[in-house]
């Protein structure tokens, strides 16, 4: 802060000397501009030249690519403006074979200068020198497990190429079947790291005042009960979950620690759905239940879900198709922004709906733990049946066999 106000009197005293006026407005403007944007230099070594580096703006669960460079010697360097001084979440990728499918979390906003520095690949554990308060407290975290995160990272790698090979339509049976086997050991192994990560994490954070940054890492902790089953953690979770203020219960962070610890009621087939209040992107409220009398295929879906885009033209074409026989309702899991903007891109018309609470209300009713997720109700409004995934044509074939109803 001093340093900007040196330079700003400076630039006013330039300004009244002789033929000044021009260059202070000159430095004035670079000053300003610098100020706008998001800085961040790399060094880094083991990399090689070429390799494309990518800042991604986080919206919820959706990465958005806002700028990008490329390694030259070692170095990269990265500018971005974003549309207000708020700050943001942030990630570096790269999408070669060489790195982890992970990313470097970055907090960041308008006028932050932010070092990185790294001696290979395993980006998700590169230095992060920025005076933000919340990258320092995570970059605390990474840190103290460098180690086991690495080791994690380099399964990933390695878990890439034989997944690549298990999808590779021109590699044998026999060689698919063997990069299946490799993914499947990989994933145990890893899972063992993560395990140890969490119990370190857990340890930390039994010290010390929480915090939302805080929060988000106990998160990582609890989804090992919600995903891996590890209850040992549950009580000591629990324990500190309890002692949160009510801001920190009350943030996306806190609500998602509580349907882990406290699971609502998952419907499944036979049960009568679950509605809650939906939203269209022009604020009209709508209920399920609105439907009732003819079958309701609901589509969970998210804009950062490749499957979920390729689904897109088939769902628009059983809603045209079935329209006095089944009502297709889609709900995203995005944040509200993000929603419109996928509704605004695919051009969105009908059942498109939210409950604004991205993955903590209606999807954590239906237990939604991929996407995209589809679920078929009877017009009396009894589940019939739940599923996940998407291949061209799939809808139409399930649809046919539940319910009898045909497309084409």
């Amino acid at each position: 802060m001093k340093h900007c106000l040196r330079l700003t009197i400076f630039i006013a005293l330039l300004a009244l000397l002789p033929g000044g006026q021009n260059f202070a407005q000159e430095l004035s403007n670079n000053f300003s501009s610098e100020h706008n944007k998001i800085i961040i230099e790399g060094r880094l070594t083991g990399v090689e030249n070429g390799t494309p580096i990518s800042l991604m703006r986080e919206e919820g669960a959706v990465g958005t690519e806002v700028a990008k460079d490329s390694v030259l010697n070692g170095r990269f360097h990265i500018e971005f403006t974003p549309e207000d001084t708020l700050l943001g979440n942030y990630s570096l990728m790269s999408f070669c074979d060489e790195f982890p499918s992970m990313a470097l979390k970055l907090w960041a906003r308008a006028g932050n200068s932010i070092t990185i520095t790294g001696s290979n690949t395993l980006l998700y554990t590169w230095l992060v020198k920025s005076d933000i308060t919340e990258q320092k407290e995570w970059s605390y975290f990474i840190n103290a497990n460098k180690k086991l995160w690495d080791e994690y990272q380099k399964k990933g790698i390695l878990r890439k190429g034989f997944m690549q090979t298990a999808m590779d339509d021109k590699s044998t049976a026999e060689k698919q079947k063997a990069a299946r086997k490799s993914v499947d050991s990989l994933d145990k192994v890893s899972n063992l790291i993560e395990y140890d990560i969490q119990k370190r994490n857990l340890a930390l954070l039994q010290r010390g005042k929480m915090t939302p940054t805080r929060l988000e890492v106990l998160n990582g902790v609890a989804d090992q009960i919600k995903w891996n089953h590890i209850e040992e953690f549950r009580t000591p979770v629990t324990k500190i979950y309890k002692a949160l203020n009510a801001d920190l219960k009350n943030s996306v962070y806190g609500q998602k620690l509580a349907i882990t610890l406290y699971a609502p009621k998952i419907i499944k087939p036979g049960d009568y759905m679950y509605d809650t209040e939906l939203v269209d992107t022009a604020g009209n409220l709508h209920h399920l239940a609105d439907f009732k009398g003819n079958y309701i295929l609901l589509d969970f879906w998210s804009f950062g879900c490749g499957p979920c885009h390729a689904s897109i033209p088939e769902l628009k074409e059983i809603t045209k198709k079935l329209k006095d026989k089944l009502t297709v309702v889609s709900i995203s899991s995005d944040t509200k922004k993000i929603w419109k903007k996928a509704t605004e891109y695919f051009k969105l018309t009908g059942n498109n709906f939210s409950d604004l609470k991205e993955d903590r209300g209606i999807y954590a009713r239906y237990g939604i733990a991929g996407i995209p997720h589809y679920v078929l109700i009877s017009p009396e409004g009894i589940i019939k049946s739940a599923w996940t995934g998407y291949g061209k044509g799939s809808i139409k074939i399930k649809l046919k066999e539940l319910t009898g109803l045909t497309v084409d």
